[in-house]
């Protein structure tokens, strides 16, 4: 007999990733937050996010580092996905997004390793960027329940515009180059979390 899904319900979500990468370059990713169930096919959500992109400046022989080069966003996600359950242990959904506060940085950071080489250009290290952006997206995803229980994962494929501003400080020969930049790319962006679903299903009488 098929259980009834609850008229309000929630979860929390979340996750963390560390992906070493190629090419002296790794991520860090993590997410944290929730969602309201409203019967079986609405759910609102909200989360505050966060993307880390580490690249390493090498020199000599072997390989030492120079210096890290470090870009990170943050944001806050607010989501609204329409469910459409086909059994205990799948739900496809459609969804749209927008991630706000977005704050990008990016700056270098010199190694502190006894062999580390001088860059070959000192004043590159103090080259900074920060900003602001905003994200406007909508994809499909599923959710799948782990043996039909609670807990699962969720993964989404998305498309998204991006609308950013930022200032950029480059140090050169004739003194500090200060830019401003406004940037509005599309791109697709591949969603990840695991979940814990509370007062999934209605009590059984």
């Amino acid at each position: 007999m098929a259980q009834e899904s609850s008229k309000v319900s929630f979860a929390i979500r979340g996750k963390w990733f560390y992906l070493p990468g190629w090419e002296n370059v790794s991520w860090r990713y993590y997410s944290y937050g929730g969602e309201i169930f409203l019967g079986k096919h609405h759910a609102i959500g909200l989360e505050s996010d966060g993307f880390e992109t580490h690249r390493r400046w090498e020199a000599g022989e072997y390989d030492n580092l120079v210096a890290m080069e470090v870009t990170k966003r943050t944001g806050i996600v607010a989501d609204y996905k329409y469910l459409l359950p086909f059994n205990e242990f799948f739900s496809l959904y459609g969804l749209v997004y927008s991630r706000f506060l977005g704050k990008r940085r990016y700056w270098l950071e010199k190694s502190t390793e006894e062999e580390a080489p001088e860059p070959p250009d000192p004043n590159a290290l103090l080259t900074t960027n920060s900003g602001t952006f905003t994200d406007f997206g909508a994809g499909l995803g599923g959710k799948w329940y782990f043996n039909g229980g609670s807990s699962g994962l969720d993964v989404s494929l998305n498309v998204f515009k991006r609308i950013g501003s930022y200032r950029e400080t480059v140090r050169t020969e004739n003194g500090w180059v200060v830019s401003n930049i406004t940037d509005s790319p599309v791109s697709m962006y591949l969603r990840i979390s695991f979940f814990y679903h509370f007062l999934r299903f209605k009590k059984q009488e």
